[in-house]
């Protein structure tokens, strides 16, 4: 039989009382606020703060999401592992979904044998939440009491019980339609001799409270006129995916405009979406490139001959043992010499100028690349 259960119930009826004046420990997520766009999940750690020193041998979490209507969305708690979370399912029933936007779940470190070890890591269980609708959301943790006032939940592994100094932890969460960002033009449009487009520098910001990577749709355009940098086209409409930006962060990118008429001038409506997952690099036979010019600015030119309907990609690397990055959109042959001018995002990452140093080759892209 085992005796530890029995031994730390007659062991709270001691120290509880002593405990009720020690500092508070904290039942909490790790911010006070998330963001997340609308169709993702919402995946955070819940944690104790401070772990005792023994670990825990019990504890029991409920978890709701509310929103202006009430109770919401598809909730699950997976717990920390060390206990013994079985339920009236069979072994790893990770608890019992009571109601919309609420989860329970409850475990001990050793009610029957084989002993399990007391739960030892802040992190108390991982909570998800999926299909919100767009909106502001308040997540609340609370105890997982079951038996009435005089169980004791949250007991460590000396014994003690801890619910009589918890405090249990908030955090908001916004679902937000799109993410929100801000372009601003620097300067005024300028023609760039060296390829006959125009070239507009403009200033992009991360408004929003999460990192994220844009992907930038360029409407509106006149007839005739093309983003000549865009990396891709979807739906008919030209559009630019940037890095990863922090909230607060800015990055200056050129968008290329090429008129076919040279009168033309575009005066484009933005709009952000999140950016898809990278593609896959591509493949091919690659030879390095050596740069004609560095010109004004930092900006670096590059020239190679082309073979008509042959696609290429640019490649750069800060050293030739680095990975190497795929500058986008790719180039399309011509049958003539082309040149190829690296001025920094949305073409490349960063701006030549910004490195000590940048190698540079050329792939010749399978007839199967994208």
């Amino acid at each position: 039989m085992c005796l530890r259960p029995l031994l730390c119930l007659a062991a709270l009826q001691v120290v509880a009382g002593d405990l009720a004046a020690q500092a508070t420990t904290r039942i909490e997520f790790p911010r006070s606020a998330y963001e997340i766009l609308l169709g993702q999940e919402f995946i955070a750690p819940v944690r104790i703060n401070p772990l005792p020193a023994a670990g825990l041998f019990s504890y029991g979490l409920i978890i709701t999401v509310e929103g202006t209507g009430g109770l919401v969305g598809i909730t699950t708690l997976a717990p920390g592992t060390g206990l013994n979370h079985d339920g009236i399912n069979g072994p790893g029933n990770r608890g019992v979904v009571a109601e919309a936007g609420r989860f329970s779940s409850k475990g001990t470190a050793d009610i029957f044998p084989p002993m399990k070890p007391n739960h030892m890591t802040p992190e108390l269980g991982e909570v998800r939440v999926a299909g919100l609708p767009a909106g502001t959301y308040a997540l609340r943790l609370a105890t997982h009491n079951t038996l009435g006032p005089t169980e004791s939940v949250f007991v460590d592994g000396q014994c003690r019980a801890l619910d009589e100094q918890l405090a249990f932890g908030t955090t908001v969460l916004t679902v937000v339609a799109r993410p929100q960002g801000s372009i601003v033009a620097v300067g005024p449009m300028r023609p760039d001799r060296q390829t006959g487009l125009l070239l507009q520098e403009y200033e992009v910001t991360n408004a929003g409270s999460m990192t994220i990577a844009f992907r930038l749709l360029i409407r509106d355009m006149p007839a005739g006129s093309q983003v000549w940098n865009a990396h891709g086209v979807t739906d008919g409409i030209p559009y630019i995916d940037l890095p990863p930006l922090a909230p607060g962060a800015t990055a200056r990118i050129t968008i290329e405009y090429r008129s076919q008429d040279r009168t033309s001038v575009p005066e484009p409506r933005f709009e952000f979406t999140a950016a898809t997952s990278a593609a896959a690099s591509p493949e091919g036979v690659s030879a390095a490139l050596q740069p004609r010019a560095t010109l004004s600015g930092g900006q670096v030119l590059l020239e190679f001959n082309s073979v008509a309907g042959q696609s290429y990609y640019i490649q750069y690397a800060r050293d030739p043992a680095s990975p190497w990055k795929t500058a986008l959109p790719r180039v399309e042959g011509t049958g003539n010499r082309i040149q190829w001018i690296d001025n920094g995002l949305p073409r490349t990452e960063s701006h030549p100028a910004t490195e000590s140093s940048r190698f540079y080759r050329i792939l010749v892209a399978e007839p199967s690349a994208p």
